[in-house]
Protein backbone atom coordinates (compact mmCIF):
# COMPACT_ATOMS: atom_id res chain seq x y z
CA UNK A 1 0.00 0.00 0.00
CA UNK A 2 1.26 4.01 -0.76
CA UNK A 3 0.98 6.75 0.96
CA UNK A 4 1.55 10.16 0.61
CA UNK A 5 4.51 11.93 3.41
CA UNK A 6 5.74 14.89 4.60
CA UNK A 7 9.91 14.87 4.15
CA UNK A 8 12.01 17.74 5.80
CA UNK A 9 14.38 17.56 3.38
CA UNK A 10 16.86 19.52 5.07
CA UNK A 11 15.91 22.16 8.33
CA UNK A 12 13.75 24.65 6.00
CA UNK A 13 13.05 22.73 2.83
CA UNK A 14 9.74 20.11 3.01
CA UNK A 15 8.41 18.04 -0.23
CA UNK A 16 5.62 15.39 -0.09
CA UNK A 17 6.55 12.09 -1.61
CA UNK A 18 5.13 8.71 -1.94
CA UNK A 19 6.38 5.91 -0.12
CA UNK A 20 5.24 1.91 0.17
CA UNK A 21 4.37 1.42 3.52
CA UNK A 22 5.65 -1.71 5.01
CA UNK A 23 4.13 -5.23 5.53
CA UNK A 24 1.22 -4.98 7.66
CA UNK A 25 2.56 -7.70 10.49
CA UNK A 26 0.18 -9.77 12.75
CA UNK A 27 0.79 -7.48 15.49
CA UNK A 28 0.86 -3.98 13.90
CA UNK A 29 -1.99 -1.82 13.17
CA UNK A 30 -2.85 0.47 10.17
CA UNK A 31 -3.44 4.04 10.61
CA UNK A 32 -5.79 6.56 8.98
CA UNK A 33 -4.00 9.65 9.94
CA UNK A 34 -6.72 12.46 10.52
CA UNK A 35 -4.41 15.45 11.90
CA UNK A 36 -1.15 15.62 13.46
CA UNK A 37 0.23 18.51 15.64
CA UNK A 38 3.27 20.31 14.63
CA UNK A 39 5.00 21.00 18.00
CA UNK A 40 8.14 23.41 19.45
CA UNK A 41 10.60 20.36 18.93
CA UNK A 42 9.23 20.01 14.90
CA UNK A 43 10.56 24.22 14.73
CA UNK A 44 13.65 23.20 16.07
CA UNK A 45 14.39 20.79 14.06
CA UNK A 46 13.39 22.75 11.31
CA UNK A 47 15.63 25.73 12.50
CA UNK A 48 18.70 23.53 12.37
CA UNK A 49 18.08 22.45 16.62
CA UNK A 50 18.77 18.60 15.93
CA UNK A 51 21.40 18.63 12.42
CA UNK A 52 22.58 15.37 14.03
CA UNK A 53 19.53 13.77 12.59
CA UNK A 54 19.93 11.42 9.11
CA UNK A 55 18.31 14.22 7.27
CA UNK A 56 16.18 13.92 4.98
CA UNK A 57 13.75 12.51 7.60
CA UNK A 58 9.88 11.96 8.00
CA UNK A 59 8.07 14.26 10.95
CA UNK A 60 5.18 13.81 12.71
CA UNK A 61 4.73 12.54 16.02
CA UNK A 62 1.40 13.93 17.22
CA UNK A 63 -1.02 12.39 15.60
CA UNK A 64 -4.53 10.90 15.76
CA UNK A 65 -6.61 8.84 13.45
CA UNK A 66 -8.57 5.87 12.71
CA UNK A 67 -8.05 2.42 12.75
CA UNK A 68 -7.83 1.36 8.70
CA UNK A 69 -6.81 -2.50 9.09
CA UNK A 70 -5.46 -4.76 12.18
CA UNK A 71 -2.88 -7.32 12.20
CA UNK A 72 -4.19 -11.13 12.36
CA UNK A 73 -3.37 -11.32 15.98
CA UNK A 74 -4.62 -7.82 16.98
CA UNK A 75 -7.85 -7.67 19.10
CA UNK A 76 -7.50 -4.88 21.82
CA UNK A 77 -5.62 -1.81 22.83
CA UNK A 78 -2.85 -0.83 25.56
CA UNK A 79 -5.76 -1.27 27.68
CA UNK A 80 -7.01 -4.29 26.97
CA UNK A 81 -10.46 -2.29 25.14
CA UNK A 82 -11.61 -3.68 21.80
CA UNK A 83 -10.58 -2.66 19.00
CA UNK A 84 -12.11 -2.74 15.52
CA UNK A 85 -11.60 -1.45 11.98
CA UNK A 86 -12.65 2.66 12.16
CA UNK A 87 -11.92 2.70 15.98
CA UNK A 88 -10.07 6.20 16.30
CA UNK A 89 -6.57 5.75 17.78
CA UNK A 90 -3.66 7.43 18.90
CA UNK A 91 -0.34 5.85 19.91
CA UNK A 92 3.13 6.48 21.52
CA UNK A 93 5.34 7.47 18.95
CA UNK A 94 8.62 6.36 20.34
CA UNK A 95 9.81 3.32 22.11
CA UNK A 96 13.04 2.36 23.74
CA UNK A 97 15.42 0.12 22.25
CA UNK A 98 15.55 -3.25 24.46
CA UNK A 99 18.92 -4.12 23.90
CA UNK A 100 20.63 -0.41 24.67
CA UNK A 101 22.92 0.31 28.26
CA UNK A 102 20.13 2.25 29.83
CA UNK A 103 17.17 -0.16 29.17
CA UNK A 104 19.54 -3.01 30.88
CA UNK A 105 21.32 -0.29 33.86
CA UNK A 106 19.13 2.69 34.27
CA UNK A 107 15.46 0.28 33.55
CA UNK A 108 13.28 3.26 35.19
CA UNK A 109 14.21 6.07 32.73
CA UNK A 110 13.06 4.51 29.76
CA UNK A 111 12.64 7.89 27.90
CA UNK A 112 16.84 7.47 27.80
CA UNK A 113 17.02 4.78 24.91
CA UNK A 114 20.16 5.45 22.74
CA UNK A 115 19.29 6.55 19.01
CA UNK A 116 16.42 7.66 17.72
CA UNK A 117 13.39 5.01 17.60
CA UNK A 118 10.12 5.04 16.54
CA UNK A 119 7.79 7.79 14.32
CA UNK A 120 8.53 11.24 13.71
CA UNK A 121 12.23 11.51 13.31
CA UNK A 122 13.06 8.77 11.39
CA UNK A 123 15.48 8.92 8.16
CA UNK A 124 13.32 8.43 4.90
CA UNK A 125 15.17 6.05 3.75
CA UNK A 126 13.58 4.04 6.24
CA UNK A 127 10.34 4.31 5.03
CA UNK A 128 9.34 4.60 8.09
CA UNK A 129 6.56 7.61 7.58
CA UNK A 130 5.24 9.61 10.76
CA UNK A 131 2.43 11.30 11.51
CA UNK A 132 2.63 13.92 8.49
CA UNK A 133 1.36 11.33 6.49
CA UNK A 134 -2.23 9.93 4.89
CA UNK A 135 -1.19 6.15 6.28
CA UNK A 136 1.00 4.94 9.12
CA UNK A 137 1.99 1.31 10.11
CA UNK A 138 2.08 1.64 13.80
CA UNK A 139 4.23 -1.68 14.84
CA UNK A 140 3.71 -3.78 17.74
CA UNK A 141 6.51 -2.28 20.02
CA UNK A 142 4.04 0.82 20.19
CA UNK A 143 1.43 1.10 22.63
CA UNK A 144 -2.15 1.54 20.82
CA UNK A 145 -4.92 3.68 22.52
CA UNK A 146 -8.54 3.27 21.88
CA UNK A 147 -9.68 7.29 21.95
CA UNK A 148 -13.01 7.67 24.75
CA UNK A 149 -16.62 7.63 23.58
CA UNK A 150 -17.95 10.92 23.24
CA UNK A 151 -14.95 12.81 22.96
CA UNK A 152 -13.74 14.51 19.69
CA UNK A 153 -11.43 11.99 17.67
CA UNK A 154 -9.13 15.10 16.89
CA UNK A 155 -8.44 15.88 20.44
CA UNK A 156 -6.10 12.37 20.39
CA UNK A 157 -3.43 14.27 19.01
CA UNK A 158 -2.78 16.07 21.99
CA UNK A 159 -2.12 12.83 24.11
CA UNK A 160 1.34 13.32 23.24
CA UNK A 161 1.76 17.07 24.11
CA UNK A 162 -0.21 16.11 26.89
CA UNK A 163 2.11 13.41 28.42
CA UNK A 164 4.63 16.13 28.63
CA UNK A 165 3.01 18.32 30.67
CA UNK A 166 1.95 14.95 33.04
CA UNK A 167 5.82 14.32 33.14
CA UNK A 168 6.60 17.86 34.08
CA UNK A 169 4.49 18.08 36.31
CA UNK A 170 5.00 14.83 38.08
CA UNK A 171 9.10 15.50 37.90
CA UNK A 172 8.22 18.84 40.31
CA UNK A 173 6.05 16.25 42.20
CA UNK A 174 8.68 13.16 42.67
CA UNK A 175 10.96 14.94 45.92
CA UNK A 176 7.85 14.55 47.56
CA UNK A 177 7.45 15.99 51.18
CA UNK A 178 4.99 18.66 50.15
CA UNK A 179 3.96 19.12 53.67
CA UNK A 180 7.08 20.91 55.01
CA UNK A 181 6.82 22.55 51.50
CA UNK A 182 9.79 20.84 49.26
CA UNK A 183 8.15 19.05 46.68
CA UNK A 184 4.43 19.40 44.92
CA UNK A 185 1.82 18.37 46.16
CA UNK A 186 -2.11 19.14 46.69
CA UNK A 187 -2.63 22.59 47.34
CA UNK A 188 0.64 23.67 46.55
CA UNK A 189 2.01 26.56 44.07
CA UNK A 190 3.22 25.80 40.41
CA UNK A 191 4.50 28.25 37.76
CA UNK A 192 4.95 27.57 34.55
CA UNK A 193 6.91 29.73 31.92
CA UNK A 194 5.29 29.65 28.18
CA UNK A 195 1.46 29.32 27.98
CA UNK A 196 1.42 27.53 24.41
CA UNK A 197 0.05 24.11 23.96
CA UNK A 198 2.93 22.84 26.39
CA UNK A 199 2.45 25.22 28.74
CA UNK A 200 -1.37 25.19 29.02
CA UNK A 201 -1.67 21.25 28.93
CA UNK A 202 1.00 21.52 31.81
CA UNK A 203 -1.35 23.91 33.45
CA UNK A 204 -3.82 21.69 33.23
CA UNK A 205 -1.86 19.09 34.48
CA UNK A 206 -0.99 20.46 37.69
CA UNK A 207 -5.19 21.46 37.63
CA UNK A 208 -5.61 18.28 37.64
CA UNK A 209 -2.87 17.29 40.52
CA UNK A 210 -4.64 19.20 42.80
CA UNK A 211 -2.14 22.25 42.91
CA UNK A 212 -3.68 25.03 44.72
CA UNK A 213 -1.91 27.94 43.15
CA UNK A 214 -0.92 27.63 39.15
CA UNK A 215 0.89 30.94 37.60
CA UNK A 216 1.03 31.04 33.96
CA UNK A 217 3.50 33.38 32.32
CA UNK A 218 3.45 34.80 29.08
CA UNK A 219 3.95 37.28 26.76
CA UNK A 220 0.56 37.02 25.24
CA UNK A 221 -2.54 38.56 26.82
CA UNK A 222 -4.89 35.69 24.76
CA UNK A 223 -3.35 32.91 25.94
CA UNK A 224 -2.52 33.65 29.35
CA UNK A 225 -6.82 34.32 29.37
CA UNK A 226 -7.01 30.42 27.89
CA UNK A 227 -5.03 29.77 30.84
CA UNK A 228 -7.03 30.66 33.32
CA UNK A 229 -9.36 28.13 31.44
CA UNK A 230 -7.08 25.53 31.17
CA UNK A 231 -6.72 26.01 35.56
CA UNK A 232 -4.45 28.83 35.89
CA UNK A 233 -5.45 31.09 39.25
CA UNK A 234 -2.90 33.79 38.14
CA UNK A 235 -1.05 34.82 35.65
CA UNK A 236 1.77 37.49 34.34
CA UNK A 237 2.18 38.92 31.34
CA UNK A 238 5.82 39.69 30.93
CA UNK A 239 5.33 42.85 28.61
CA UNK A 240 4.32 44.95 31.74
CA UNK A 241 7.56 44.33 33.33
CA UNK A 242 10.92 45.84 33.05
CA UNK A 243 13.50 42.86 32.66
CA UNK A 244 14.31 39.53 34.55
CA UNK A 245 14.11 40.83 38.08
CA UNK A 246 11.14 42.65 37.45
CA UNK A 247 9.25 39.98 35.83
CA UNK A 248 10.48 37.31 38.81
CA UNK A 249 9.23 40.08 41.83
CA UNK A 250 6.08 39.94 39.91
CA UNK A 251 5.50 35.95 40.21
CA UNK A 252 6.82 35.89 43.53
CA UNK A 253 4.13 38.60 44.34
CA UNK A 254 1.53 36.42 43.73
CA UNK A 255 2.45 33.61 46.24
CA UNK A 256 0.91 34.63 49.38
CA UNK A 257 3.95 34.82 51.30
CA UNK A 258 5.92 36.44 49.00
CA UNK A 259 9.26 34.04 48.24
CA UNK A 260 7.77 32.38 45.39
CA UNK A 261 5.71 28.55 44.37
CA UNK A 262 7.57 25.39 45.42
CA UNK A 263 8.16 24.78 41.50
CA UNK A 264 8.37 26.38 38.29
CA UNK A 265 8.05 24.35 34.98
CA UNK A 266 9.82 25.86 31.95
CA UNK A 267 7.86 24.67 28.50
CA UNK A 268 8.44 27.67 26.97
CA UNK A 269 11.85 26.58 24.59
CA UNK A 270 13.69 30.28 24.74
CA UNK A 271 16.99 29.93 26.59
CA UNK A 272 16.01 33.83 28.18
CA UNK A 273 14.11 32.46 29.97
CA UNK A 274 16.00 29.43 32.51
CA UNK A 275 17.30 32.64 34.21
CA UNK A 276 14.08 34.12 35.30
CA UNK A 277 13.41 29.99 36.19
CA UNK A 278 16.51 29.46 38.86
CA UNK A 279 15.00 32.74 40.60
CA UNK A 280 11.55 32.02 40.47
CA UNK A 281 10.81 29.31 42.68
CA UNK A 282 11.19 29.87 46.47
CA UNK A 283 14.55 28.60 48.44
CA UNK A 284 14.41 25.01 48.33
CA UNK A 285 12.14 24.69 45.19
CA UNK A 286 12.13 23.18 42.46
CA UNK A 287 13.09 24.13 38.65
CA UNK A 288 11.99 21.50 35.73
CA UNK A 289 12.96 21.84 32.48
CA UNK A 290 10.92 20.84 29.99
CA UNK A 291 10.87 23.43 27.06
CA UNK A 292 14.17 22.46 25.21
CA UNK A 293 14.33 19.14 23.46
CA UNK A 294 15.93 20.55 20.26
CA UNK A 295 18.90 23.01 20.89
CA UNK A 296 17.37 26.69 20.75
CA UNK A 297 20.23 28.92 21.93
CA UNK A 298 22.01 29.28 24.58
CA UNK A 299 21.75 31.65 27.88
CA UNK A 300 24.49 32.41 30.58
CA UNK A 301 23.84 31.61 34.21
CA UNK A 302 24.47 32.01 37.58
CA UNK A 303 25.03 28.91 39.35
CA UNK A 304 25.97 30.63 42.47
CA UNK A 305 22.42 31.47 42.47
CA UNK A 306 21.90 27.67 42.12
CA UNK A 307 23.52 26.95 45.59
CA UNK A 308 22.41 29.69 47.40
CA UNK A 309 18.90 28.77 46.63
CA UNK A 310 19.57 24.96 47.10
CA UNK A 311 17.63 24.83 44.08
CA UNK A 312 16.36 20.70 42.90
CA UNK A 313 16.86 21.00 38.69
CA UNK A 314 15.05 18.47 36.96
CA UNK A 315 15.33 17.92 33.44
CA UNK A 316 12.14 16.29 31.62
CA UNK A 317 12.84 14.56 28.21
CA UNK A 318 9.74 13.04 27.40
CA UNK A 319 7.18 10.88 28.83
CA UNK A 320 7.62 6.98 29.70
CA UNK A 321 4.90 5.06 28.19
CA UNK A 322 2.98 4.66 31.52
CA UNK A 323 2.39 9.07 31.76
CA UNK A 324 1.35 8.57 28.02
CA UNK A 325 -1.50 6.61 29.68
CA UNK A 326 -1.68 9.00 32.17
CA UNK A 327 -2.63 11.26 29.46
CA UNK A 328 -4.59 9.45 27.29
CA UNK A 329 -6.87 8.45 29.89
CA UNK A 330 -6.65 12.15 31.58
CA UNK A 331 -8.02 13.79 27.94
CA UNK A 332 -11.70 13.21 28.52
CA UNK A 333 -11.94 14.56 31.86
CA UNK A 334 -9.74 17.63 30.71
CA UNK A 335 -12.40 17.63 27.49
CA UNK A 336 -15.24 17.90 29.80
CA UNK A 337 -13.84 21.29 31.52
CA UNK A 338 -11.19 23.15 29.29
CA UNK A 339 -11.51 24.08 25.79
CA UNK A 340 -9.36 21.63 24.42
CA UNK A 341 -10.29 22.38 21.03
CA UNK A 342 -8.92 26.04 20.75
CA UNK A 343 -5.69 24.86 20.39
CA UNK A 344 -5.34 23.59 16.79
CA UNK A 345 -6.50 26.86 15.24
CA UNK A 346 -4.47 26.65 12.40
CA UNK A 347 -4.73 23.52 10.18
CA UNK A 348 -3.62 22.84 6.37
CA UNK A 349 -2.97 19.88 4.20
CA UNK A 350 0.07 17.87 3.31
CA UNK A 351 1.46 20.23 0.59
CA UNK A 352 1.27 23.27 3.13
CA UNK A 353 3.58 22.08 5.26
CA UNK A 354 5.99 24.60 4.97
CA UNK A 355 3.23 27.29 5.88
CA UNK A 356 2.21 25.37 9.08
CA UNK A 357 5.43 25.26 10.40
CA UNK A 358 6.39 28.83 9.99
CA UNK A 359 3.18 29.96 11.48
CA UNK A 360 3.99 28.16 14.50
CA UNK A 361 7.47 29.26 14.61
CA UNK A 362 5.91 32.71 14.43
CA UNK A 363 3.79 32.12 17.36
CA UNK A 364 0.71 32.71 15.22
CA UNK A 365 -0.68 29.32 15.97
CA UNK A 366 -1.33 27.38 19.89
CA UNK A 367 -0.77 24.19 17.33
CA UNK A 368 -1.11 24.38 13.94
CA UNK A 369 -1.98 20.81 12.06
CA UNK A 370 -1.19 18.96 9.49
CA UNK A 371 -4.59 16.64 7.74
CA UNK A 372 -3.38 14.52 5.58
CA UNK A 373 -7.00 13.91 3.77
CA UNK A 374 -7.95 17.61 3.84
CA UNK A 375 -8.60 20.73 6.40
Amino acid sequence: MKTNAVVMVEPGEFDVREFELPELGPNDVLMRVELNGVCGTDVHINEGGMNHLDFPILPGHEFAGRVEKLGENVETDARNEPLAEGDPITAIPFWKVEDDWYSKHVPTREVLFEGITGLGLAPAESGDVGGMSEYVVLPEETDVYKLPEGMDPDLGALAEPLSIGVRAYERAAMPGMPDVNEGVGLGSSVAVQGAGTIGLLTVAAAHAGGSGQIIAIDAIEERLELAREFGATDTVDITEYDGDEEIVRAVKERTDHGRGPTAVIEATGVPASVPQAIEIPHDGGIFVEAGHYAYNGEVEINPTRIVQKELTILGSKAAPSGQFRTAVELLPELAAEMPLEELFNYGVPLEDVGDAYETQAEGNALRASIHPHGV
